[in-house]
């Protein structure tokens, strides 16, 4: 691909994973035992569901908008007193807390939008829902979004062992689960509703905040895959040795295609995708990414940052 730069309407990654020895999504314990977060997956031919291992997507998105956080702080984002707490309720806390957000004048959800987008950049990247004075529920949905990570059936194992955890008195004896395999991974980001406010069908942040807020969101990706924060990782830090996939950018009001690797040939299919698409709306409407490693992964995130711009028209194609 050249240099050239262009828009991004939506961006989505289908990716392929190996995760050795990691215990990332526990689901708690039963008696002496931990639990580790289970799917049934059903595909065609199977004679019956198989049962593998995972990492819910609520701990991804979790791990994701801590890196954002960061990243945010680094990069001095507009962030509310929420948001610079790393609060789970956002700018609902300065709500929620009397924070002078909104004043008497801000009685419609239009305005009251509008604050929210230009004072708290993860309020607006990952979604709110508060309920603010008049019963008025101020609402925004996650622009990312994130599928569970799932095993491959037939190429995932979880093991059981015994552990004892040493006190001042008696050992505590119990048993810990970890699990090793190849984990298929999706994630779709709607980067054309990065600072835009859908109750009067425009941008509530200029262009400029705009590419700093798609910047930090791809960059808290990119350092999603890096570092899977999560359960018992100061013994049990997963092993990453594989990372294979592909990366689609819609540069017009068409979704980036994505294919979850639990299907063989979800690159073929995304690639044939890619064609049809750019037959039906136009040459260069989706531009495919490719990688075969973290390394190449960090690199094509690289030049999507460099290239990729923010999307300036009207969100919901209305003149």
């Amino acid at each position: 691909m050249s240099n050239t730069e262009f828009p991004i309407y939506s961006l989505s990654i289908s990716g392929l994973l190996s995760w050795q020895l990691h215990a990332l999504n526990n689901e708690g314990n039963e008696g002496n035992q931990s639990l580790t977060r289970r799917y049934y997956i059903i595909q065609k031919g199977m004679s019956e569901p198989e049962y593998v291992n995972g990492i819910s997507g609520d701990m991804l998105k979790h791990i994701q908008a801590e890196h954002l956080h960061r990243i945010a702080i680094e990069s001095n984002l507009n962030l509310s007193v929420g948001g610079k707490q790393f609060n789970p309720d956002r700018i609902g806390y300065d709500i929620d807390k009397n924070l002078p957000i909104f004043n008497d004048q801000d009685t419609d959800l239009t305005t009251k939008t509008t604050k929210v987008l230009q004072i708290c950049s993860i309020s607006d990247l990952e979604g709110i829902m508060v309920t603010v004075k008049g019963g008025q529920t101020l609402k925004r949905e996650s622009v990312i979004e994130f599928g569970a990570v799932v095993g491959l059936p037939t190429f995932v194992k979880t093991q059981s062992y015994f552990h004892a955890k040493y006190g001042v008195d008696n050992p505590t004896p119990y048993n810990v689960q970890v699990s090793s395999g190849l984990y298929a991974t999706v994630l779709n980001i709607e980067a054309f509703r990065i600072g835009y406010n859908p109750h009067n069908f425009s941008y509530s942040i200029d262009i400029t905040e705009r590419k700093q807020r798609l910047d930090a969101l791809l960059k808290s990706v990119l350092y999603t895959y890096m570092q899977p924060n999560g359960a018992k990782r100061n013994t049990h830090l997963p092993h990453p040795d594989y990372f294979e996939g592909v990366i689609t950018v819609s540069t017009r009001r068409c979704p980036a295609p994505m294919l979850s690797p639990l299907e063989e040939s979800y690159n073929r299919q995304i690639h044939s995708l890619k064609d049809t698409l750019n037959s039906l709306n136009g040459e260069g409407t989706i531009h495919c990414f490719e990688f075969d490693s973290m390394a190449k992964f960090a690199e094509q995130i690289q030049i999507i940052i460099t290239q990729g711009q923010p999307w300036d028209e009207n969100a919901e194609a209305i003149a």
